[in-house]
């Protein structure tokens, strides 16, 4: 049940999807840089990012994440019940066909795919652009499934900029470096890099402003230079606060944005 506040949110977003249907569809009906997977219905909705197909499959929209529903006792992340009435309203009960870019599984046995459902008007929708687009889910991307991510990022500016959505909550503003208490677990958060050293046999470290350290991970040793000190950054990724100063691990460069 979604209650009233989901009731809203699907009443309103009704109103304005048709738009944002249209902006989310542009430039996919050719995916040249996916691989093609299954088809079917989508049948169910669990969350923001994870759907169902009629098949039994079920299906992570990869490169996003949707703030999350409680489990266990916890609370639900705010805008997460906002979040799954918007996929819902997007695209429960229509035709989808599965795209892969990397890894097309996760330890669950859910697909990871870029989904692209066929609206009422038979247009084609891309699921995980227009939940970025709409300020229903963040960019978040992992080594072995980042194909799309400039695309989404750009997507996730804009929303950001209107503040569509869980942009509009203080809760998921990007964060500077002294500001931390209460972060999310997965963060966003933006500061100048004050100076850069390696760490013996794992990779090199980056210190943010007000000190936050950027673990970058040894792959990606020989292309860290290019972050010069004083250059603007922001920098998505799971925040480790057991360590002094916290750390975010860096492991693909989509994780990394230069802002200057």
């Amino acid at each position: 049940m979604l209650g009233e506040s989901g009731a809203r949110v699907g009443i309103a977003t009704r109103r304005r999807f048709g738009l944002g249907l249209a902006l989310a569809a542009m430039g996919c009906s050719a995916q040249s840089d996916l691989v093609g997977g299954e088809q079917g219905r989508i049948a169910r909705i669990t969350d923001g990012d994870l759907l169902g197909l009629d098949t039994g499959l079920r299906v992570r929209l990869t490169e996003i994440e949707a703030p999350s529903p409680g489990y266990d006792g916890r609370e639900d992340e705010p805008f997460a019940r906002e979040a799954r009435a918007m996929l819902e309203t997007a695209s429960l009960g229509r035709e989808a066909q599965l795209w892969y870019g990397g890894l097309s599984r996760d330890d669950y046995g859910r697909a990871l795919a870029h989904v692209i459902a066929r609206d009422e008007t038979g247009a084609e929708v891309w699921l995980n652009g227009l939940m970025v687009r709409q300020g229903a889910a963040r960019v978040r991307t992992w080594p072995d499934n980042a194909r799309r991510a400039a695309r989404l990022l750009a997507f996730e500016e804009e929303a950001r900029a209107a503040r569509r959505g869980l942009w509009s909550l203080d809760h998921w503003r990007v964060r500077r470096p002294d500001d931390l208490a209460g972060a999310p677990p997965y963060v966003i958060v933006e500061g100048a890099l004050r100076e850069a050293g390696h760490i013996p046999g794992d990779g090199v470290a980056h210190l943010l402003s007000a000190g936050i350290k950027l673990d970058i991970g040894e792959r990606l040793r020989d292309a860290a230079p290019a972050l010069a000190p004083g250059g603007r950054l922001r920098i998505r990724g799971r925040l480790d606060t057991r360590v002094d100063p916290p750390s975010i691990r860096v492991t693909h460069w989509a994780q990394v944005e230069v802002l200057g």
